[in-house]
């Protein structure tokens, strides 16, 4: 079964420089994608999601297999503690960059299963079908107010206080995440973005453009540039994974 990979950042329209990270990493046996936003700190934010792709560069280069799910979560648990703890340490001897941060959301692919390590407000999507499903739960004020039933899903997404995340890699000592897993699945794609993309772009309009018959590379360009269009208010990220004619077997 044939399946393409593309990825892609920018810095948007309104930002003085660019605080995401994104990355695809492959072997033998599994896909792994990438996608960090980091924020604050003095505008250290690019430090800390580039300590993401720094930590992955070394530790995915030591990994053979993920045998199972269970496997690639103590994987995922065990570079987002160190990454977490790298951030703090940065900070402990930089000062001025207290408050830095970043979320990310890592996938694995495997034949057997997808996983996803979650932290923050970048999503993971699915879609198959034409239909766009939404894997993760935002760690924002406003999701948390939502699943309280004290907004709903429109009010959320004009939320004054909706860019405010309630957790992050260099936030706190205690790493807390979610992960979940897709077995057995059958997709068509999975992708990753940051809030760059989300914020500006509907999620009918993300799955009419991955549903077109073009290129990986050409619909992640298209994503990043349609975010543009709608004002290109953040930094935007994406990873895109799709199989050609249905599940990966």
């Amino acid at each position: 079964m044939e399946t393409r990979l593309s990825f892609q950042t920018d810095i948007g329209k309104k930002r003085a420089h660019n605080e995401d990270a994104v990355k695809i990493y492959e072997n033998d046996f599994c896909k792994l994608m990438v996608v960090a936003d980091g924020m604050g700190g003095h505008e250290a934010g690019d430090i800390a999601s580039a300590m993401v792709i720094n930590v992955l560069d070394a530790e995915f280069s030591n990994t053979t297999d993920f045998e199972t799910a269970e496997h690639a979560r103590v994987w995922i648990k065990a570079v987002l503690n160190k990454i977490n703890t790298d951030i703090l340490s940065y900070i402990e001897d930089n000062k001025i960059t207290h408050g830095m941060g970043t979320t990310v959301i890592i996938s694995i692919i495997t034949k057997k299963f997808v996983c996803f390590g979650h932290v923050g407000d970048s999503r993971a999507y699915y879609y198959s079908n034409n239909r766009l499903r939404q894997v993760t739960k935002d760690h924002t004020f406003v999701r948390r107010l939502v699943e309280e039933g004290k907004l709903s899903e429109a009010q959320a997404k004009r939320h004054p206080h909706r860019n405010i995340i309630m957790n992050a890699l260099g936030v706190n000592q205690e790493l807390k995440f979610d992960f979940i897993v897709l077995e057995r699945y059958n997709v068509d794609g999975i992708l990753l973005c940051t809030d760059g993309l989300t914020t500006s772009v509907e999620d009918e309009q993300i799955i009419t453009l991955l549903s077109q018959p073009t290129m990986t590379e050409y619909k992640v360009n298209q994503l990043i540039n349609l975010a543009n269009e709608y004002g290109g208010t953040d930094n935007i990220s994406v990873a895109l994974f799709e199989c050609l004619e249905g599940s990966w077997t």
